[in-house]
Protein backbone atom coordinates (compact mmCIF):
# COMPACT_ATOMS: atom_id res chain seq x y z
CA UNK A 1 0.00 0.00 0.00
CA UNK A 2 1.28 3.44 -0.92
CA UNK A 3 1.24 5.98 1.89
CA UNK A 4 1.06 9.73 1.47
CA UNK A 5 3.89 12.05 2.45
CA UNK A 6 1.69 13.50 5.21
CA UNK A 7 0.95 10.06 6.65
CA UNK A 8 4.65 9.20 6.75
CA UNK A 9 5.53 12.45 8.53
CA UNK A 10 2.76 11.94 11.11
CA UNK A 11 3.91 8.38 11.71
CA UNK A 12 7.57 9.38 12.06
CA UNK A 13 6.66 12.07 14.60
CA UNK A 14 4.52 9.58 16.53
CA UNK A 15 7.38 7.06 16.68
CA UNK A 16 9.89 9.71 17.78
CA UNK A 17 7.63 11.20 20.42
CA UNK A 18 6.54 7.80 21.71
CA UNK A 19 10.09 6.53 22.02
CA UNK A 20 11.18 9.70 23.83
CA UNK A 21 8.33 9.52 26.35
CA UNK A 22 9.02 5.85 27.11
CA UNK A 23 12.75 6.40 27.65
CA UNK A 24 12.41 9.41 29.94
CA UNK A 25 11.85 9.07 33.70
CA UNK A 26 8.15 9.49 34.50
CA UNK A 27 8.52 12.92 36.14
CA UNK A 28 10.53 14.26 33.18
CA UNK A 29 8.00 12.78 30.75
CA UNK A 30 5.24 14.69 32.53
CA UNK A 31 7.34 17.87 32.39
CA UNK A 32 7.65 17.41 28.63
CA UNK A 33 3.89 16.85 28.41
CA UNK A 34 3.34 20.04 30.42
CA UNK A 35 5.64 22.01 28.12
CA UNK A 36 3.79 20.77 25.03
CA UNK A 37 0.49 21.69 26.69
CA UNK A 38 1.80 25.18 27.50
CA UNK A 39 2.93 25.79 23.92
CA UNK A 40 -0.33 24.51 22.47
CA UNK A 41 -2.53 26.48 24.85
CA UNK A 42 -0.75 29.78 25.41
CA UNK A 43 1.35 30.22 22.27
CA UNK A 44 -0.52 28.38 19.50
CA UNK A 45 -3.90 28.89 21.24
CA UNK A 46 -5.17 25.60 19.85
CA UNK A 47 -9.01 25.65 20.04
CA UNK A 48 -8.67 27.76 23.19
CA UNK A 49 -11.38 30.30 22.33
CA UNK A 50 -13.80 27.53 21.38
CA UNK A 51 -13.19 25.66 24.63
CA UNK A 52 -13.78 28.81 26.67
CA UNK A 53 -17.01 29.47 24.79
CA UNK A 54 -18.24 25.96 25.56
CA UNK A 55 -17.36 26.27 29.24
CA UNK A 56 -19.19 29.59 29.49
CA UNK A 57 -22.26 28.15 27.74
CA UNK A 58 -22.44 25.13 30.06
CA UNK A 59 -21.55 26.76 33.37
CA UNK A 60 -23.21 30.13 32.83
CA UNK A 61 -22.06 33.63 33.64
CA UNK A 62 -21.37 32.91 37.30
CA UNK A 63 -17.72 32.18 36.47
CA UNK A 64 -15.17 34.95 36.02
CA UNK A 65 -12.94 34.99 32.92
CA UNK A 66 -10.03 33.90 35.12
CA UNK A 67 -11.98 30.86 36.35
CA UNK A 68 -12.97 29.91 32.81
CA UNK A 69 -9.35 30.26 31.67
CA UNK A 70 -8.18 28.01 34.51
CA UNK A 71 -10.71 25.30 33.65
CA UNK A 72 -9.72 25.44 29.98
CA UNK A 73 -5.99 25.23 30.79
CA UNK A 74 -6.26 22.28 33.19
CA UNK A 75 -8.51 20.42 30.76
CA UNK A 76 -5.94 20.83 27.97
CA UNK A 77 -2.99 20.03 30.23
CA UNK A 78 -4.73 16.87 31.43
CA UNK A 79 -5.20 15.72 27.84
CA UNK A 80 -1.46 16.04 27.25
CA UNK A 81 -0.83 14.09 30.47
CA UNK A 82 -3.27 11.42 29.24
CA UNK A 83 -1.19 11.02 26.08
CA UNK A 84 2.02 10.67 28.11
CA UNK A 85 0.40 7.97 30.24
CA UNK A 86 -1.07 6.15 27.24
CA UNK A 87 2.36 5.88 25.63
CA UNK A 88 3.68 4.35 28.87
CA UNK A 89 0.76 1.95 29.50
CA UNK A 90 3.03 -1.03 28.79
CA UNK A 91 4.94 -0.30 32.00
CA UNK A 92 1.84 -0.69 34.19
CA UNK A 93 1.15 -3.67 36.43
CA UNK A 94 -1.17 -4.25 39.38
CA UNK A 95 1.74 -3.37 41.69
CA UNK A 96 2.41 0.12 40.30
CA UNK A 97 -1.01 1.47 39.30
CA UNK A 98 -1.29 5.28 39.78
CA UNK A 99 -4.65 5.11 41.60
CA UNK A 100 -5.88 5.65 45.13
CA UNK A 101 -7.91 3.29 47.33
CA UNK A 102 -11.05 3.85 45.26
CA UNK A 103 -9.78 1.29 42.74
CA UNK A 104 -10.52 -1.62 45.07
CA UNK A 105 -14.20 -0.75 45.50
CA UNK A 106 -14.46 0.11 41.80
CA UNK A 107 -13.18 -3.32 40.74
CA UNK A 108 -15.28 -5.09 43.37
CA UNK A 109 -18.42 -3.32 42.13
CA UNK A 110 -17.77 -4.36 38.53
CA UNK A 111 -17.20 -7.98 39.58
CA UNK A 112 -20.51 -7.95 41.45
CA UNK A 113 -22.30 -6.45 38.44
CA UNK A 114 -21.03 -9.27 36.23
CA UNK A 115 -21.82 -11.89 38.84
CA UNK A 116 -25.41 -10.74 39.36
CA UNK A 117 -26.24 -9.96 35.73
CA UNK A 118 -27.82 -12.67 33.55
CA UNK A 119 -25.36 -11.64 30.85
CA UNK A 120 -22.53 -9.09 30.97
CA UNK A 121 -22.51 -5.43 31.95
CA UNK A 122 -21.85 -2.06 30.35
CA UNK A 123 -19.25 0.24 31.88
CA UNK A 124 -20.13 3.74 30.65
CA UNK A 125 -17.83 6.69 31.14
CA UNK A 126 -17.17 10.01 29.41
CA UNK A 127 -14.14 12.02 28.27
CA UNK A 128 -13.27 12.94 31.83
CA UNK A 129 -10.03 12.36 33.72
CA UNK A 130 -8.01 9.62 32.03
CA UNK A 131 -10.83 7.55 30.58
CA UNK A 132 -8.45 5.11 28.83
CA UNK A 133 -6.64 4.26 32.05
CA UNK A 134 -9.84 2.82 33.52
CA UNK A 135 -9.95 0.10 30.87
CA UNK A 136 -6.32 -0.83 31.48
CA UNK A 137 -6.88 -1.12 35.22
CA UNK A 138 -9.97 -3.29 34.73
CA UNK A 139 -8.00 -5.53 32.38
CA UNK A 140 -5.10 -5.87 34.80
CA UNK A 141 -7.58 -7.17 37.39
CA UNK A 142 -8.53 -9.97 34.99
CA UNK A 143 -12.05 -8.79 34.27
CA UNK A 144 -12.94 -9.66 30.65
CA UNK A 145 -13.42 -6.27 29.00
CA UNK A 146 -13.72 -5.01 25.44
CA UNK A 147 -14.54 -1.76 23.66
CA UNK A 148 -14.90 -0.40 20.12
CA UNK A 149 -12.87 2.16 18.19
CA UNK A 150 -12.94 3.86 14.80
CA UNK A 151 -10.22 3.34 12.25
CA UNK A 152 -7.72 6.19 11.97
CA UNK A 153 -7.48 8.10 8.70
CA UNK A 154 -3.75 7.48 8.66
CA UNK A 155 -3.27 3.70 8.11
CA UNK A 156 0.26 3.80 9.57
CA UNK A 157 -1.01 5.43 12.74
CA UNK A 158 -3.92 2.97 12.82
CA UNK A 159 -1.52 0.01 12.75
CA UNK A 160 0.64 1.60 15.47
CA UNK A 161 -2.33 2.13 17.78
CA UNK A 162 -3.68 -1.38 17.18
CA UNK A 163 -0.32 -2.85 18.20
CA UNK A 164 -0.37 -0.77 21.38
CA UNK A 165 -3.91 -1.93 22.21
CA UNK A 166 -2.82 -5.57 22.00
CA UNK A 167 -0.34 -5.04 24.85
CA UNK A 168 -3.14 -6.06 27.22
CA UNK A 169 -5.94 -8.61 27.13
CA UNK A 170 -8.58 -5.91 26.65
CA UNK A 171 -9.84 -6.28 23.10
CA UNK A 172 -10.71 -3.27 20.97
CA UNK A 173 -13.17 -4.07 18.19
CA UNK A 174 -13.07 -1.94 15.08
CA UNK A 175 -16.35 -0.22 14.34
CA UNK A 176 -17.03 -2.18 11.16
CA UNK A 177 -20.02 -3.95 9.61
CA UNK A 178 -20.38 -6.90 11.98
CA UNK A 179 -19.49 -5.21 15.26
CA UNK A 180 -23.07 -5.18 16.63
CA UNK A 181 -23.36 -8.97 16.52
CA UNK A 182 -19.93 -9.29 18.11
CA UNK A 183 -20.89 -6.97 20.99
CA UNK A 184 -24.08 -8.93 21.72
CA UNK A 185 -22.16 -12.21 21.60
CA UNK A 186 -19.53 -10.98 24.05
CA UNK A 187 -22.08 -9.55 26.46
CA UNK A 188 -23.88 -12.90 26.51
CA UNK A 189 -20.52 -14.44 27.42
CA UNK A 190 -20.61 -12.23 30.55
CA UNK A 191 -17.96 -9.76 29.43
CA UNK A 192 -17.76 -6.06 30.28
CA UNK A 193 -18.42 -3.59 27.46
CA UNK A 194 -16.67 -0.22 27.93
CA UNK A 195 -18.37 2.63 26.10
CA UNK A 196 -18.07 6.43 25.82
CA UNK A 197 -21.57 7.80 25.14
CA UNK A 198 -20.74 11.55 25.07
CA UNK A 199 -19.96 11.65 21.33
CA UNK A 200 -22.22 13.47 18.88
CA UNK A 201 -23.74 11.12 16.32
CA UNK A 202 -23.16 12.32 12.73
CA UNK A 203 -26.65 11.16 11.75
CA UNK A 204 -30.05 11.88 13.37
CA UNK A 205 -30.29 9.82 16.53
CA UNK A 206 -31.68 10.32 20.07
CA UNK A 207 -32.20 13.85 21.38
CA UNK A 208 -30.79 13.71 24.90
CA UNK A 209 -30.55 16.60 27.41
CA UNK A 210 -26.87 17.09 28.22
CA UNK A 211 -24.76 20.01 29.47
CA UNK A 212 -27.53 22.64 29.34
CA UNK A 213 -28.38 21.67 25.77
CA UNK A 214 -29.71 18.86 23.62
CA UNK A 215 -27.22 16.38 22.21
CA UNK A 216 -27.70 14.09 19.23
CA UNK A 217 -26.42 10.84 20.74
CA UNK A 218 -26.44 7.21 19.77
CA UNK A 219 -28.28 4.98 22.24
CA UNK A 220 -25.63 2.24 22.21
CA UNK A 221 -25.41 1.85 25.99
CA UNK A 222 -29.19 1.67 26.36
CA UNK A 223 -29.64 -0.47 23.24
CA UNK A 224 -27.25 -3.19 24.42
CA UNK A 225 -28.47 -3.01 28.03
CA UNK A 226 -31.97 -3.81 26.85
CA UNK A 227 -30.92 -6.26 24.15
CA UNK A 228 -28.85 -8.34 26.57
CA UNK A 229 -30.76 -7.58 29.80
CA UNK A 230 -27.69 -6.19 31.52
CA UNK A 231 -27.01 -3.14 33.72
CA UNK A 232 -25.25 0.08 32.79
CA UNK A 233 -22.67 1.06 35.41
CA UNK A 234 -21.65 4.70 34.89
CA UNK A 235 -18.41 5.93 36.39
CA UNK A 236 -15.83 8.66 35.93
CA UNK A 237 -12.12 9.05 36.59
CA UNK A 238 -10.46 12.10 38.13
CA UNK A 239 -6.85 13.15 37.90
CA UNK A 240 -5.33 14.10 41.25
CA UNK A 241 -2.43 16.46 40.77
CA UNK A 242 -0.28 15.37 37.85
CA UNK A 243 -0.05 11.60 38.04
CA UNK A 244 -2.57 10.09 40.44
CA UNK A 245 -6.17 9.06 39.74
CA UNK A 246 -9.38 8.21 41.54
CA UNK A 247 -12.60 6.50 40.48
CA UNK A 248 -16.11 7.72 41.20
CA UNK A 249 -19.00 5.28 40.75
CA UNK A 250 -22.37 6.71 39.76
CA UNK A 251 -25.80 5.09 40.09
CA UNK A 252 -26.35 1.96 37.97
CA UNK A 253 -29.15 1.98 35.39
CA UNK A 254 -31.15 -1.12 34.46
CA UNK A 255 -33.56 -1.79 31.58
CA UNK A 256 -37.29 -2.19 32.15
CA UNK A 257 -38.50 -5.18 30.10
CA UNK A 258 -42.14 -4.13 30.60
CA UNK A 259 -41.63 -0.74 28.90
CA UNK A 260 -41.79 -0.03 25.18
CA UNK A 261 -38.32 -0.37 23.64
CA UNK A 262 -37.78 3.16 22.33
CA UNK A 263 -39.23 4.77 25.46
CA UNK A 264 -37.04 2.64 27.70
CA UNK A 265 -33.90 3.43 25.71
CA UNK A 266 -34.67 7.14 25.86
CA UNK A 267 -35.24 6.92 29.62
CA UNK A 268 -31.94 5.11 30.23
CA UNK A 269 -29.94 7.55 28.09
CA UNK A 270 -31.49 10.54 29.82
CA UNK A 271 -30.70 9.11 33.25
CA UNK A 272 -27.16 8.34 32.16
CA UNK A 273 -26.38 11.76 30.70
CA UNK A 274 -28.06 13.57 33.62
CA UNK A 275 -25.59 11.90 35.97
CA UNK A 276 -22.68 12.80 33.73
CA UNK A 277 -23.86 16.41 33.44
CA UNK A 278 -23.87 16.72 37.22
CA UNK A 279 -20.37 15.22 37.44
CA UNK A 280 -19.00 17.64 34.84
CA UNK A 281 -20.53 20.68 36.51
CA UNK A 282 -19.02 19.61 39.84
CA UNK A 283 -15.50 19.24 38.41
CA UNK A 284 -15.48 20.95 35.00
CA UNK A 285 -11.69 21.05 34.71
CA UNK A 286 -11.69 17.24 34.52
CA UNK A 287 -13.77 17.22 31.31
CA UNK A 288 -12.34 17.43 27.78
CA UNK A 289 -13.74 20.64 26.25
CA UNK A 290 -11.64 20.55 23.06
CA UNK A 291 -13.32 17.82 21.01
CA UNK A 292 -13.33 18.76 17.34
CA UNK A 293 -16.82 17.32 16.97
CA UNK A 294 -18.45 19.07 19.94
CA UNK A 295 -21.26 17.05 21.47
CA UNK A 296 -23.76 19.96 21.44
CA UNK A 297 -23.09 21.15 17.88
CA UNK A 298 -26.12 20.77 15.56
CA UNK A 299 -25.99 18.29 12.70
Amino acid sequence: MMHSHKHRIEYAFLLLFGTTIRLLPLRIAFLLGWLIAFIGHYLLRFRRAEARRRIRHVLGKKLTPAQINKIAWISWRNLCFNIVEAIRFKTLSRENLPVDNSAASFISNLRNQLKESPSGAIAATIHMGNWDLAGIIIDLHHIPIFSIARRQKNPLTDTYLNRARKSFNMEVLLNDNHVLKEIVCRLKQRQLFAILPDVRNPRPAHKIPFLNGTANLGAGAAFFARKCDCPIQPFITHRIGWSQHTFILLHPITPDPTAEKDIDQQRMMEELMTQFTSAIKTNPEQYFWYNKRWVLDPL
